[in-house]
């Protein structure tokens, strides 16, 4: 057994290793990645190798979903998201046996992924229970056995790291020091040799969403991208484990409203004695910030009795989450203020959450073969990004072949399609009846009008059948 103590030999002394690694060699597994990944006009494959764990009888396995996440912020301001979709999964035993597997879905928050061993016999497989603890203590030690290298043996190595703070803000979390990267998902031990949950990292909040100025103001500080490693208790660990989120499944909660935070600055201005909040810029139609009775130049200072304390900008993202994370059909009691002639008045509001508008990747899509070309739907987010019109409409390029007609004829990936030979594209359906027309009547060109870059413009693409 190898053991990499981070902290001196007298520290892992606190543990039974003998008896943890008994223990963990059961349910550790290795996930065995092969993925499809398409960016644009590139479409190639990839593959990874990280540590597992199988948190249910059934086969049910939790791992580090962040290789296969395509929801990140970058490809989406680009136009040209990353597919990252996993071909074949294959999970290891530590004594060598391989199963296939097939993909769940990834949590959103927490990038943690899962997927269920297929077993013909329908075998019933040793799984991890995690132990809720309700609080940890900074100096007390954790203990973790991470993934080797395939050309050593054993496959499983220990390291030791401890609390180093209990952060309030963005969020509740539980940071340590001792542990890297390499290590995320493994699985946490107190000295009892309980498992009390997984190491993950704490998302900073400045680069979650969609706005890219904050972004790009986030690359001069190199801080922001300095991973806080800590613990992903087992309180979420075993909500997600009973409810694993389903690829193409909406539950995430949604408003419905553009918001802006409530700085001291605007605060003083306004007169507001809180301690941050969140101002409605605007409100979307027949959202449920909408049905609720949320009007433009609200201020949200309480959510579900606590204070909502966002002052400033890049904590927006912290109030997205708590909202998406109560999830769709969520009742959610908000306090309000609202200028009136006379001042402030405090309203009381109670909003039924709707599900989230799907990202870029839950989008329907279609795929043109003789144009070589992938469309989608236009999604919340593209009409966000882009300062679109509601009432616009199209569909998106998501990826394209190159050397293909489209790419020759000057197509490029995140390309808006608002009609094809005349006819009007508003959803990839309307797109795909308008290309089989094209392939039955085979003419020898074909117009695109296109949206790009807050233009339109004609593409006339020669065929050759």
């Amino acid at each position: 057994m190898i053991v990499l103590l981070s902290f001196g030999t007298l520290s892992a002394q606190n543990f039974n290793f003998d008896k943890i690694y008994g223990e963990a060699s059961q349910y550790t597994v290795a996930v065995n990645l092969v993925i499809e990944v398409s960016f644009g006009t590139q479409t190639t494959e990839a593959k990874n190798r990280g540590i597992g764990s199988i948190v249910g009888s059934d086969g049910l396995v939790m791992f580090d979903g962040t290789p296969i996440d395509s929801d990140d912020p970058f490809s989406i301001m680009s136009g040209m998201q990353v597919s990252a979709n996993p071909k074949s999964i294959e999970v290891v035993m530590m004594d060598g046996t391989k199963y296939p597997a097939e993909f769940i879905g990834i949590d959103r928050f927490t990038k943690i992924g899962f997927c269920r061993i297929i077993s013909e016999d329908k075998k019933k497989f040793p799984s991890v229970k995690f132990k809720d603890r309700k609080s940890f203590r900074v100096g007390e030690w954790l203990a973790l056995y991470t993934l080797l290298p395939e050309y050593v043996s054993p496959q499983l190595g220990a390291d030791i790291g401890l609390v180093s703070a209990n952060i309030n803000e963005p969020e509740q979390f539980i940071l340590t020091a001792g542990f890297n990267e390499l290590e995320i998902t493994s699985i946490l031990y107190d000295t009892s040799g309980a498992p009390v949950g997984i190491l993950g990292d704490l998302e900073n909040p400045a680069l979650s969403g969609f706005d890219a100025s904050r972004m790009m103001e986030s690359f001069s500080n190199m801080e922001d991208f300095v991973p806080l490693l800590g613990v992903v208790e087992a309180d979420r660990l075993n909500k997600l484990i009973k409810d694993p989120p389903k690829l193409g499944k909406i539950d995430r909660g949604w408003l419905g409203i553009y918001l802006q935070a409530l700085t001291p600055d605007i605060a003083e201005f306004w007169n507001v004695g809180t301690k941050g909040g969140i101002i409605v810029n605007e409100v979307v139609k027949d959202s449920p910030a909408d049905s609720a009775g949320m009007l433009t130049g609200d201020i949200i200072f309480e959510l579900e009795g606590h204070p909502v304390e966002v002052n400033k900008e890049e904590n927006l993202p912290v109030f997205q989450k708590k909202i998406s994370e109560l999830g769709a059909g969520a009742s959610v009691a908000m306090t309000i203020l609202r200028r009136a002639e006379n001042g402030l008045d405090t309203l009381g509001l109670t909003v039924t959450l709707a599900p989230a508008p799907i990202s870029p990747a839950e989008a329907p899509e279609y795929e043109d073969n003789n144009f070589e070309m992938k469309i989608r739907d236009m999604v919340f987010a593209d009409y966000n990004i882009f300062n679109l019109d509601r009432d616009f409409k199209g569909v998106v390029i998501k990826e394209i072949e190159p050397g293909s007609w489209g790419a020759v004829g000057g197509i490029f990936p995140g390309d808006i399609i608002q009609s094809i030979d005349g006819v009007k594209t508003d959803s990839v359906e309307d797109a795909r009846v308008a290309l089989e027309k094209v392939d039955t009547e085979r003419p020898a060109e074909v117009v695109f009008f296109i949206w790009r870059d807050s233009k339109t413009l004609f593409i006339n693409i020669k065929t050759d059948w």
